[in-house]
């Protein structure tokens, strides 16, 4: 890994391990950190983690690659990319959270994310009157000076 200031570069590989590590199933933020500390990188981790769970009595496997690999393709496809937790381009503001995600997606003015930021959370089958509501709230916002983000939450029924 190269170093940019004073935090590593992440090669590719590693990144993927890390979008994969987060994706395995029981690997949240936490237990993502864990692992990264304690192997000292995601690939290691992943290496690691069918050894670790053996002693639930069932195979682990972690997330399948080919999943990761459409991830990443549809990401880029869309004009995104990922925000790793402790990469410089990381949003300075999101990352003094104790609870900030440890992998983001980005898409659009990321200089944005240094400025004053609200987010509007709703429902997936919002009704029409929610969503023009939504939508007023976040003109209101921007007008005030406010930078609107939004979560786009993973859907796990259809893996959207």
């Amino acid at each position: 890994m190269e170093s940019q200031g004073s935090q590593p570069v992440l090669s590719q590989q590693e990144a993927f391990a890390r979008i994969r590590l987060l994706r395995s199933p029981n690997i949240g933020p936490v237990s993502y950190r864990q692992l990264l500390a304690r192997f000292g990188s995601a690939s290691a981790a992943l290496d690691a983690l069918p050894d670790l769970a053996s002693g639930g009595g069932r195979a682990y496997r972690p997330a399948n690659a080919e999943s990761i690999e459409r991830e990443v393709l549809a990401l880029r496809k869309a004009g995104a990319r990922y925000l790793f937790h402790d990469q410089p381009d990381y949003p300075a503001l999101l990352g003094e959270l104790d609870s900030a995600p440890p992998i983001v997606t980005c898409r659009g003015r990321l200089w944005l994310a240094s400025e004053p930021c609200v987010a509007l959370v709703g429902a997936r089958n919002a009704s029409a009157a929610a969503v023009k509501l939504a939508r007023d709230f976040a003109a209101a916002l921007a007008e005030a000076g406010f930078t609107v983000v939004s979560g786009l939450a993973r859907d796990r029924r259809s893996g959207a």
